[in-house]
Order: C-alpha cells, then structure tokens, then sequence
C-alpha cells in the first residue's frame, strides 16, 4: 500500500463518516426533541393534578379538624 493509498484511503473514510454522522445526529435530536416537547405537558399536567387532589384531599381533613377544635373550644368557654 503507497503513500497516496494510505491517506486517500482515510480522507474517504473520514468523509464518509461525516456525511453519514451529521444526518443521523440530527435525526435523533429530532427525535428526541419531538420526545421531549409531546411528554413534557403530560408530565407537568400530571403532576399538577397530583398535587391539587393531595392539597384538596387533605384541606377537606383540615377543615374538619379545624372545626372539630372550634366546638371543643366553644365547649371550654360554654358555661350554661
């Protein structure tokens, strides 16, 4: 194998890497933004509703025992 063989040999490899390399990297970042940009709403609606039923669920428990203290309080200060 000569000189010219050798480096003619690498510039083509090199070359094809690059023209095979660059479609597929942007293909998958493509890819992965499409990933990212349809999961992401459905991940923060998701948790969004998480959270509001927890805070719904455990205001409701509050609100009973907040009034539960009330009417042992009004009983304190009940004197008939």
């Amino acid at each position: 194998m000569s000189y010219l063989q050798y480096y003619t040999g690498k510039t083509i490899i090199f070359l094809c890497s690059i023209i095979i390399g660059i479609p597929l990297g942007i293909l998958t970042g493509v890819i992965y933004f499409f990933r990212v940009a349809l999961s992401f709403p459905l991940n923060m609606y998701r948790e969004g509703m998480r959270k509001f039923v927890e805070t719904a669920t455990s205001r409701q428990g509050d609100i009973w025992e907040n009034h539960i203290n009330r009417m042992e309080e009004n009983k304190k200060f009940d004197r008939n």
